[in-house]
């Protein structure tokens, strides 16, 4: 493979990969499609398997979990007892691009989940048009980011609102979405054509936020299972064709870059998960389940169950809530919200706990010689507890089909290195099955007991799209022959081939495989 003058790789954050096979072939895609037939298609296997915040780390470090150990905006630390956003003292995630020193000028625009940039050899804007915004908006040179605001405006992408939402709030966030990315195009084509670089980074997040509050399958009769209130038909028409509406404005912005780059530019254009109906149980149904499994009692998830302090928290609407933590520091909200989810815990009897999480469940062993306030034992009492929680978890199941709510649950040990991330990761992993979360009305153990979904039809967190493991890839330049098929990657293999392309070796450390 021959290097070549420039690389210019794009992100669509969690673009589901059949909605954009779907509408290039129905030509709602026509820049996209346009790339594809000049290049290279295919999907990509992505650590969001397990990790489904995993995926923008594994990316720009081209390593997966169990090394960079970096999977959620608000993470356990063992030596804390107590939730923490990650950062650099403690997280070693530092994107490739900030490695190469002389070797090749860069420029990285919105790219998720990277900490705030430090000196390298370019030009880096962070968290400007960002779904996932966990450290203020910053660039490097650090007044590069006061020209972007005189230039561009303040950043165009809100932080999300949780919980169900009014129609016309939904509608008016479609907009902002499709604004954001007409905002990002000006930005990005302005460096593009301003600026020197070699390679050029930089992603559109409005296909994520899209997916979580707009999920609805295609030429389908679904019911809107995220939105309150009453609304028109008119309404609801805009709402099934906004995910539609929000790709087409990125395959415009696609459009206006091509314009900018020239013939022998390399482009590569990819998500590195999807999006698909909203699974998730996590939140709303592991607590419990845990509790019930450790006790051996059949409580439900009912108000008279609930501590004091969730039934505080359950008398705020989470629209609410969400609204109203926006509105203080990040460090204030984290806590917030660890308190909101944990409580007050008495680690002398907790031997087991689940950790925030999006869509997979995550559970924690109180460890000895690991968790500063660790109970459980290593070796044969850990495993004990790991299999009672695995098994108790598989014997649920949901009331009106009798099937069981669990497809998987694997220890992290199965999955992962046992990198400097290790230590980090959950030590069980679940992936529930593929049913939307909406659609149960209860699930029930023989042996711990039945516990009831708290809004029958509706998503409570407000999303009815959740990530599904799998992105994608189109791929054009002159190592690419039109129409060829890109099979059996990873998106850890990212990092070395935009290295390759640039003709710079690979970097120490890297996982993956050239192509």
């Amino acid at each position: 493979m021959e290097s070549s003058k420039k690389v210019i790789a794009i992100g669509l954050d969690a673009a589901e990969p059949s909605l954009i096979e779907k509408w290039m072939a129905e030509g709602y895609l026509k820049n996209l499609a346009a790339l594809r037939s000049q290049g290279a298609y295919g999907t990509l296997s992505s650590s969001a398997d397990w990790l489904v915040g995993s995926t923008w780390p594994t990316f720009y470090t081209g390593t997966l979990p169990g090394n960079h150990g970096f999977y959620h905006y608000l993470q356990w630390r063992n030596d804390k007892m107590d939730y923490d956003r990650p950062n650099p003292k403690w997280i070693s995630a530092i994107p490739f691009w900030r490695e190469l020193g002389d070797s090749c000028k860069v420029i990285a625009v919105d790219i998720p989940l990277t900490f705030p940039p430090t000196p390298f050899n370019g030009i880096e804007i962070s968290g400007w048009a960002s779904h996932d915004r966990i450290y203020p908006t910053s660039s490097f040179p650090k007044e590069k980011i006061g020209w972007v605001i005189k230039n561009f405006g303040k950043p165009p992408i809100s932080d999300e609102v949780g919980g169900l939402q009014e129609m016309s709030e939904l509608l008016k966030l479609k907009d902002e979405l499709i604004n954001a990315n007409q905002k990002e195009t000006e930005l990005i084509t302005s460096l593009i054509k301003n600026e020197e670089w070699d390679l050029f980074l930089c992603c559109f997040t409005s296909t994520h936020r899209g997916g979580h509050k707009f999920w609805t399958l295609p030429d389908e009769n679904q019911d809107i299972t995220n939105v309150k209130g009453e609304f028109s038909e008119n309404q609801k028409l805009q709402f099934k064709n906004s995910l539609k509406d929000i790709y087409q404005s990125c395959d415009e912005a696609i459009g206006k870059i091509m314009e900018c780059v020239s013939d022998d530019t390399t482009v590569l254009v990819f998500s590195l998960h999807g999006m698909g109906a909203n699974i998730n149980l996590s939140d709303k149904m592991l607590p419990q389940m845990i509790s019930n499994i450790m006790t051996g009692k059949k409580e439900t998830a009912s108000k008279e169950n609930n501590s004091y302090i969730k039934k505080l928290r359950n008398l705020i609407p989470l629209e609410l809530r969400s609204n109203l933590r926006k509105l203080l520091p990040y460090w204030l909200q984290d806590k917030m919200t660890a308190y909101w989810r944990m409580g007050k815990i008495d680690w002398s009897a907790t031997k087991v706990f689940s950790l925030v999480a999006d869509l997979q469940g995550y559970i924690r062993i109180n460890l000895a010689g690991r968790e500063k306030e660790g109970i459980v034992g290593e070796g044969d009492e850990y495993n004990q507890l790991c299999n009672k929680i695995s098994e108790g978890l598989k014997t649920f199941k949901d009331v009106d089909t009798n099937e069981t709510i669990v497809d998987s649950i694997n220890r992290k040990d199965q999955l992962f290195n046992k990198g400097n991330g290790f230590n980090n990761l959950p030590d069980l992993l679940i992936k529930w099955k593929s049913k939307p979360a909406a659609s149960y009305r209860k699930i029930v153990s023989t042996e711990f007991g039945e516990l009831e979904w708290p809004m029958p039809g509706l998503n409570p967190d407000g999303r009815s799209g959740n990530h599904r493991p799998e992105g994608f890839l189109i791929a054009k330049g002159k190592n690419y022959a039109a129409g060829s098929a890109i099979e059996n990657k990873h998106i850890i293999d990212l990092a070395p081939t935009i290295l390759k392309h640039l003709g710079i070796p690979k970097l120490n450390g890297l996982e993956g495989e050239i192509f």
